[in-house]
Protein backbone atom coordinates (compact mmCIF):
# COMPACT_ATOMS: atom_id res chain seq x y z
CA UNK A 1 0.00 0.00 0.00
CA UNK A 2 1.18 3.65 -0.82
CA UNK A 3 3.49 4.84 1.99
CA UNK A 4 2.52 8.43 0.79
CA UNK A 5 -1.22 8.37 2.27
CA UNK A 6 -1.32 10.17 5.24
CA UNK A 7 -4.38 9.51 7.73
CA UNK A 8 -5.23 11.60 11.06
CA UNK A 9 -5.67 10.08 14.53
CA UNK A 10 -9.18 9.50 14.92
CA UNK A 11 -10.56 11.89 18.02
CA UNK A 12 -12.61 9.04 20.15
CA UNK A 13 -10.42 5.80 21.55
CA UNK A 14 -10.76 2.53 20.96
CA UNK A 15 -14.85 0.99 21.35
CA UNK A 16 -15.59 0.75 25.24
CA UNK A 17 -17.24 -2.98 24.80
CA UNK A 18 -13.79 -4.77 22.98
CA UNK A 19 -10.11 -4.65 24.81
CA UNK A 20 -7.59 -3.49 22.77
CA UNK A 21 -6.91 -6.50 21.78
CA UNK A 22 -9.78 -7.90 20.08
CA UNK A 23 -9.54 -9.57 16.37
CA UNK A 24 -11.34 -7.02 14.50
CA UNK A 25 -12.78 -8.53 10.68
CA UNK A 26 -15.53 -7.14 8.68
CA UNK A 27 -16.61 -5.60 5.30
CA UNK A 28 -15.12 -2.24 4.55
CA UNK A 29 -17.53 0.55 3.55
CA UNK A 30 -17.76 0.44 -0.67
CA UNK A 31 -14.97 2.93 -0.74
CA UNK A 32 -12.22 3.85 1.99
CA UNK A 33 -11.02 7.11 1.18
CA UNK A 34 -7.18 8.33 2.04
CA UNK A 35 -5.51 11.29 1.57
CA UNK A 36 -2.81 11.38 -1.10
CA UNK A 37 0.17 13.76 -0.89
CA UNK A 38 1.93 14.28 -4.26
CA UNK A 39 5.72 15.92 -3.04
CA UNK A 40 6.10 16.51 -6.86
CA UNK A 41 3.69 18.78 -7.63
CA UNK A 42 4.28 20.25 -4.02
CA UNK A 43 7.50 21.62 -5.22
CA UNK A 44 6.02 22.63 -8.75
CA UNK A 45 3.51 24.82 -6.82
CA UNK A 46 6.07 26.18 -4.57
CA UNK A 47 8.08 27.57 -7.92
CA UNK A 48 4.91 28.84 -9.29
CA UNK A 49 4.12 30.93 -6.08
CA UNK A 50 7.55 32.22 -5.91
CA UNK A 51 8.27 33.18 -9.24
CA UNK A 52 5.37 35.04 -9.82
CA UNK A 53 4.01 33.90 -12.59
CA UNK A 54 1.22 36.09 -14.28
CA UNK A 55 -0.82 33.19 -14.66
CA UNK A 56 0.34 30.22 -12.69
CA UNK A 57 -0.40 26.51 -13.51
CA UNK A 58 -0.62 24.42 -10.25
CA UNK A 59 -0.45 21.10 -10.43
CA UNK A 60 -3.20 18.84 -7.62
CA UNK A 61 -0.92 18.05 -4.79
CA UNK A 62 -3.14 16.69 -2.61
CA UNK A 63 -7.03 14.83 -2.57
CA UNK A 64 -8.55 11.84 -1.26
CA UNK A 65 -8.61 8.63 -2.94
CA UNK A 66 -10.20 5.28 -2.94
CA UNK A 67 -7.65 2.79 -1.26
CA UNK A 68 -7.26 -0.17 -3.49
CA UNK A 69 -5.55 -4.23 -3.50
CA UNK A 70 -2.32 -4.09 -5.15
CA UNK A 71 -4.46 -5.92 -7.77
CA UNK A 72 -6.50 -2.49 -8.58
CA UNK A 73 -9.44 -3.23 -6.82
CA UNK A 74 -11.16 -0.88 -4.47
CA UNK A 75 -14.92 -3.10 -3.79
CA UNK A 76 -15.55 -5.17 -0.96
CA UNK A 77 -12.45 -5.41 0.73
CA UNK A 78 -12.22 -7.13 3.84
CA UNK A 79 -10.46 -5.30 6.87
CA UNK A 80 -8.62 -7.18 9.56
CA UNK A 81 -6.71 -6.11 12.78
CA UNK A 82 -6.29 -5.06 15.74
CA UNK A 83 -6.65 -1.74 17.48
CA UNK A 84 -3.05 0.39 17.24
CA UNK A 85 -2.40 -2.52 15.20
CA UNK A 86 -1.06 -2.78 11.58
CA UNK A 87 -3.95 -2.90 8.99
CA UNK A 88 -4.85 -5.85 6.67
CA UNK A 89 -7.19 -5.56 3.57
CA UNK A 90 -8.14 -8.74 1.69
CA UNK A 91 -9.62 -8.31 -1.96
CA UNK A 92 -11.57 -10.91 -3.70
CA UNK A 93 -9.06 -11.29 -6.32
CA UNK A 94 -7.87 -14.59 -7.29
CA UNK A 95 -4.33 -13.73 -5.26
CA UNK A 96 -4.13 -15.32 -1.86
CA UNK A 97 -2.42 -12.49 -0.70
CA UNK A 98 -3.64 -9.97 1.90
CA UNK A 99 -2.06 -6.09 1.73
CA UNK A 100 -0.49 -5.23 5.18
CA UNK A 101 0.82 -1.52 6.57
CA UNK A 102 2.10 -0.72 9.74
CA UNK A 103 2.62 2.59 8.64
CA UNK A 104 1.34 5.67 11.02
CA UNK A 105 -1.41 6.57 8.12
CA UNK A 106 -2.69 2.71 8.14
CA UNK A 107 -2.62 2.03 11.93
CA UNK A 108 -4.97 5.35 11.90
CA UNK A 109 -7.08 4.08 9.03
CA UNK A 110 -7.52 1.52 10.83
CA UNK A 111 -8.67 2.91 14.48
CA UNK A 112 -11.39 5.03 12.10
CA UNK A 113 -12.43 1.80 10.00
CA UNK A 114 -13.00 0.17 13.15
CA UNK A 115 -14.78 3.34 14.54
CA UNK A 116 -16.88 2.88 12.29
CA UNK A 117 -17.98 -0.73 11.80
CA UNK A 118 -18.75 -0.35 15.86
CA UNK A 119 -20.94 2.77 15.21
CA UNK A 120 -20.98 4.60 11.59
CA UNK A 121 -22.10 7.58 13.06
CA UNK A 122 -18.71 7.83 15.10
CA UNK A 123 -17.54 8.87 11.67
CA UNK A 124 -19.91 11.42 10.91
CA UNK A 125 -19.74 13.10 14.00
CA UNK A 126 -15.82 13.60 13.22
CA UNK A 127 -16.72 14.66 10.11
CA UNK A 128 -18.79 17.57 10.96
CA UNK A 129 -15.94 18.69 13.70
CA UNK A 130 -13.24 18.57 10.97
CA UNK A 131 -15.23 20.78 8.32
CA UNK A 132 -16.38 23.31 11.12
CA UNK A 133 -13.06 23.41 12.75
CA UNK A 134 -11.53 23.88 9.08
CA UNK A 135 -13.96 25.95 7.71
CA UNK A 136 -13.42 28.40 10.64
CA UNK A 137 -9.88 28.51 9.61
CA UNK A 138 -11.14 29.31 5.74
CA UNK A 139 -13.04 32.08 6.79
CA UNK A 140 -10.37 33.49 8.79
CA UNK A 141 -7.68 33.53 6.19
CA UNK A 142 -10.68 34.96 3.95
CA UNK A 143 -11.20 37.85 5.73
CA UNK A 144 -7.53 38.62 6.12
CA UNK A 145 -7.36 38.38 2.47
CA UNK A 146 -9.84 40.41 2.08
CA UNK A 147 -8.74 42.92 4.46
CA UNK A 148 -5.29 43.71 3.03
CA UNK A 149 -6.70 43.92 -0.69
CA UNK A 150 -9.25 46.29 0.54
CA UNK A 151 -7.30 48.56 2.57
CA UNK A 152 -4.48 48.24 -0.26
CA UNK A 153 -0.76 46.98 -0.13
CA UNK A 154 -0.13 50.63 0.85
CA UNK A 155 -1.83 50.92 4.10
CA UNK A 156 -0.51 47.14 4.96
CA UNK A 157 1.92 46.40 7.21
CA UNK A 158 5.22 44.54 6.08
CA UNK A 159 3.91 41.83 8.82
CA UNK A 160 0.76 41.22 6.66
CA UNK A 161 2.48 41.62 3.41
CA UNK A 162 5.09 38.29 4.42
CA UNK A 163 2.09 36.46 6.09
CA UNK A 164 0.06 36.52 2.92
CA UNK A 165 3.00 36.22 0.23
CA UNK A 166 4.00 33.03 2.62
CA UNK A 167 0.61 31.59 3.19
CA UNK A 168 -0.59 28.41 1.66
CA UNK A 169 -1.73 28.26 -1.87
CA UNK A 170 -5.73 29.06 -2.40
CA UNK A 171 -7.75 25.84 -3.04
CA UNK A 172 -8.69 26.36 -6.36
CA UNK A 173 -10.61 22.43 -5.82
CA UNK A 174 -12.87 24.35 -2.89
CA UNK A 175 -15.51 26.94 -4.94
CA UNK A 176 -16.24 24.21 -7.94
CA UNK A 177 -17.10 21.25 -5.26
CA UNK A 178 -19.19 24.41 -3.36
CA UNK A 179 -21.00 25.43 -6.97
CA UNK A 180 -21.68 21.67 -7.56
CA UNK A 181 -23.42 20.82 -3.89
CA UNK A 182 -25.38 24.08 -4.24
CA UNK A 183 -26.65 23.15 -7.17
CA UNK A 184 -30.45 21.73 -6.65
CA UNK A 185 -31.82 19.59 -10.39
CA UNK A 186 -35.54 18.84 -10.25
CA UNK A 187 -36.58 15.94 -8.15
CA UNK A 188 -33.34 15.70 -7.04
CA UNK A 189 -32.90 13.68 -3.21
CA UNK A 190 -30.18 15.67 -1.02
CA UNK A 191 -28.11 12.03 -1.60
CA UNK A 192 -28.80 12.19 -5.15
CA UNK A 193 -27.42 16.31 -5.42
CA UNK A 194 -24.17 14.52 -3.29
CA UNK A 195 -23.69 11.92 -5.90
CA UNK A 196 -24.25 13.96 -8.78
CA UNK A 197 -21.44 16.78 -7.21
CA UNK A 198 -19.02 14.01 -6.19
CA UNK A 199 -18.85 12.85 -9.88
CA UNK A 200 -18.76 16.25 -11.28
CA UNK A 201 -15.33 17.13 -9.63
CA UNK A 202 -13.85 13.77 -9.59
CA UNK A 203 -10.72 13.63 -11.32
CA UNK A 204 -10.88 9.81 -12.65
CA UNK A 205 -13.75 8.66 -15.01
CA UNK A 206 -16.74 7.12 -13.61
CA UNK A 207 -15.80 3.42 -12.96
CA UNK A 208 -12.22 3.93 -12.43
CA UNK A 209 -10.78 4.28 -8.86
CA UNK A 210 -12.27 7.75 -7.40
CA UNK A 211 -9.59 10.00 -6.42
CA UNK A 212 -10.43 14.00 -5.85
CA UNK A 213 -8.02 16.90 -5.38
CA UNK A 214 -8.34 19.48 -2.87
CA UNK A 215 -6.91 20.86 0.46
CA UNK A 216 -8.35 19.63 3.95
CA UNK A 217 -11.49 21.84 3.82
CA UNK A 218 -12.52 19.60 0.33
CA UNK A 219 -10.73 16.25 1.80
CA UNK A 220 -13.40 16.49 4.66
CA UNK A 221 -15.73 17.65 2.59
CA UNK A 222 -15.48 15.24 -0.17
CA UNK A 223 -15.32 12.02 2.88
CA UNK A 224 -18.43 13.37 4.44
CA UNK A 225 -20.65 13.46 0.54
CA UNK A 226 -19.03 9.77 0.04
CA UNK A 227 -20.14 8.87 3.60
CA UNK A 228 -23.77 10.35 3.23
CA UNK A 229 -24.27 9.46 -0.39
CA UNK A 230 -22.89 6.01 -0.53
CA UNK A 231 -24.40 4.39 3.36
CA UNK A 232 -26.25 1.47 2.06
CA UNK A 233 -28.64 -0.29 4.16
CA UNK A 234 -27.35 1.65 6.68
CA UNK A 235 -29.84 4.77 6.37
CA UNK A 236 -27.23 7.40 7.89
CA UNK A 237 -28.77 10.29 5.78
CA UNK A 238 -31.63 9.80 8.73
CA UNK A 239 -29.59 10.03 11.95
CA UNK A 240 -29.28 12.46 13.74
CA UNK A 241 -25.61 12.77 13.39
CA UNK A 242 -26.30 12.58 9.49
CA UNK A 243 -28.82 15.56 9.43
CA UNK A 244 -26.58 17.62 11.33
CA UNK A 245 -23.95 16.64 8.84
CA UNK A 246 -25.91 17.20 5.71
CA UNK A 247 -26.88 21.07 7.26
CA UNK A 248 -23.20 21.45 7.55
CA UNK A 249 -21.96 20.82 4.45
CA UNK A 250 -24.75 22.68 2.69
CA UNK A 251 -24.53 25.54 5.44
CA UNK A 252 -20.39 25.84 4.14
CA UNK A 253 -20.56 25.22 0.69
CA UNK A 254 -23.06 27.88 0.36
CA UNK A 255 -20.74 30.46 2.56
CA UNK A 256 -17.80 29.32 0.01
CA UNK A 257 -20.05 29.49 -3.35
CA UNK A 258 -21.44 33.46 -1.94
CA UNK A 259 -17.87 34.87 -0.20
CA UNK A 260 -14.45 33.05 -1.71
CA UNK A 261 -13.10 34.94 -4.42
CA UNK A 262 -14.30 33.72 -8.00
CA UNK A 263 -17.80 33.28 -7.18
CA UNK A 264 -20.44 34.99 -8.95
CA UNK A 265 -22.12 37.14 -6.09
CA UNK A 266 -18.25 37.77 -4.29
CA UNK A 267 -17.60 41.47 -4.61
Amino acid sequence: MDDDYREPEPFESAPARTATETEWRFAAPRLILVEWHDAHADWHNRVMADELFASPTYLPREGVEALACPCGNYKQLTVAGTWGGPLSLQCPCPSPLRANSDAPWAVNLLKRLILWHADATSELRQLNDLIIEHHTAHQIYRDRVTDLVDNSAAASTAHDLRALMHAPIPDNNLLPLARAVARREERETRPMRLRRALREVRLTPEGERPRYAGGPLTRYLIRAMTALADSDDRDLVFTEEGHRLLDTIDRVTTDIQQHDPGSTTHR
